[in-house]
């Protein structure tokens, strides 16, 4: 359910001009159209209590994504109520988790194969253990919920968005979207050691597919940003096909200006 709408600081700088007001549109129900005065670039940013306003700007087509770009922090986990939410349900959660992985026996049968996966990363260097977890949450059933991305507009004139984040246990036992892959695959990766503040799970505007999209990014040991796509695929380098939009994970909220 959609909750109270809530005003959050501004990222810091100038988000764009009134000359990038070309640049934005909203993608709804398959359909292109030019975006309302209130999701205008170099508005104020708004997040609501069920999810972000999504901005489409212009961004450098050889962008590769940060984790240090300090300029797009925006502000605690606590401040996305559903996010916050989930993380909270996947803390009780990993009690069940525990004892599965502890004794086959405790496992309901949809989390024996991951009890399987998470037990053979445990010994896998880092590389290995990102395409393991990757192509495994991949091969879940992908179950598109189209109540996540529909735009829907107050009487205020204000946009909110539907927006439900899934935890791991739910992904194994329901599937989920793109947002449930990054998801599924941040937790799983949580548990097999690698840092909360190495990973965020990316919300984007895919180029090539024109449509809104969730990867998981990771940082590595160069600094650089590894991001882990539903297609199987980790890309490396280059990730002019995406707008980095937002991205979330347990300590905070980015909203990037790109």
């Amino acid at each position: 359910p959609i909750g109270p709408s809530a005003r959050l600081p501004a990222a810091r700088g100038p988000l764009a001009t009134d000359a990038m007001r070309s640049e934005c549109v909203m993608y709804h129900r398959g359909m292109k159209r030019d975006c309302p005065d209130y999701a205008v670039p170099g508005s104020t940013p708004w997040l609501f209590a069920g999810g972000l306003l999504w901005l489409i700007m212009a961004a450098p087509a050889d962008a590769a994504y940060r984790f240090d770009s300090a300029e797009d922090d925006l502000t605690d986990a606590a401040a996305l109520p559903a996010w916050a939410a989930t993380l909270e349900q996947h803390k009780n959660e990993r009690q069940v988790l525990q004892r599965c992985l502890e004794n086959d026996g405790n496992c309901e049968k949809r989390l024996r194969s991951l009890r399987h996966v998470l037990l053979k990363g445990a010994d896998l260097a880092e590389d290995k253990q990102l395409s393991l977890v990757n192509r495994y949450v991949n091969r879940r059933n992908y179950k598109r919920d189209h109540r996540k991305n529909a735009p829907s507009v107050t009487d205020a004139g204000e946009a909110r968005l539907i927006n439900h984040w899934t935890t791991l246990l739910d992904f194994m036992r329901r599937g989920g979207d793109c947002e449930d892959y990054a998801t599924a695959k941040y937790f799983m990766l949580r548990e097999l050691g690698f840092e909360a503040d190495d990973m965020r799970v990316l919300v984007t505007y895919d180029r090539k597919a024109r449509a809104y999209h969730a990867v998981l990014a990771v940082r590595r040991e160069d600094g650089s940003a590894w991001l882990l796509d539903t297609d199987n695929s980790i890309r490396r380098r280059m990730h002019g096909q995406y707008r980095f939009i937002y991205a979330v994970n347990e300590n905070g909220i980015w909203l990037h200006e790109k």
